[in-house]
Parts: structure tokens; C-alpha cells; sequence
């Protein structure tokens, strides 16, 4: 079974289509890269998968650990464990690297289970 399987995802930006039946299939456990020239769709697949309002998708399916996600709102989607980051982040004073990625990572397991108090700040 696959974690991720895109099917004929179709996607759209101020009426220009971008992507035109886009496939991929991931299975669980492994890490791939997406690469290619500017231009290609690589920023349209990854804002489409986070849910950016101004990326209209026309077609297609997105399912994600048993959901298509294409239903779900952004914060769901990021609960499931869909997490989209800068490549070149602005820096914000005080705040680690490692908090901000301990405290998404914190959130999506209280999101699985209200009971699961986290991973502590080390001392």
C-alpha cells in the first residue's frame, strides 16, 4: 500500500493550467526528491498538496494515508502529517529550528492522541 498516490491531478492558477495530469505513487518509507527546470511545477504540486486557496484543482485525486485530501482544510492536512517549509525561512528571534519543527511535530501526535504530551524542550 502506498502512502501517497497522486492520480491525474489537474491544476489550475488564475485560469492558466499548470499541472495536466500529474501521477506519483510513494510508497511508505521511502524519500524521493522532486527536481526540474524553473517553470515545471514542482512549487504548484507542493502548495496544491498544502491546500493554498489561490491553486484551483480541476481534476484528479490526492490520497494520503487512506484520505484524498483535496477534501480536507490545510490544517487537517498538515494534522495527517503534510508539512510544507521555506527553503530559505525568515529568521524569527527566539525561536530555534528545533522548537518550531518539535512543536509541528508535538501538535500532529496530540492531533492522534489527546493524551500524548509530546517531546519535551531538552534542559
Amino acid at each position: 500500500m502506498s502512502e501517497l498516490a497522486i492520480r491525474d491531478l489537474r491544476v489550475s492558477i488564475e485560469g492558466k493550467e499548470i499541472l495536466k495530469g500529474f501521477n506519483l505513487t510513494l510508497p511508505k518509507g521511502e524519500v524521493h526528491t522532486i527536481m526540474g527546470p524553473n517553470g515545471t511545477g514542482k512549487s504548484t504540486l507542493a502548495y496544491t498538496l498544502m491546500g493554498h486557496p489561490n491553486y484551483e484543482v480541476t481534476g484528479g485525486e490526492v490520497w494520503f494515508k487512506g484520505q484524498n485530501i483535496l477534501e480536507l482544510e490545510p490544517d487537517a492536512r498538515a494534522r495527517l502529517g503534510i508539512f510544507l517549509a521555506f527553503q530559505y525561512p525568515v529568521a524569527i528571534p527566539g525561536v530555534t529550528v528545533a522548537n518550531f519543527l518539535r512543536t509541528a511535530l508535538n501538535a500532529s501526535r496530540r492531533a492522534e492522541n489527546n493524551e500524548d504530551k509530546g517531546i519535551p524542550i531538552p534542559e
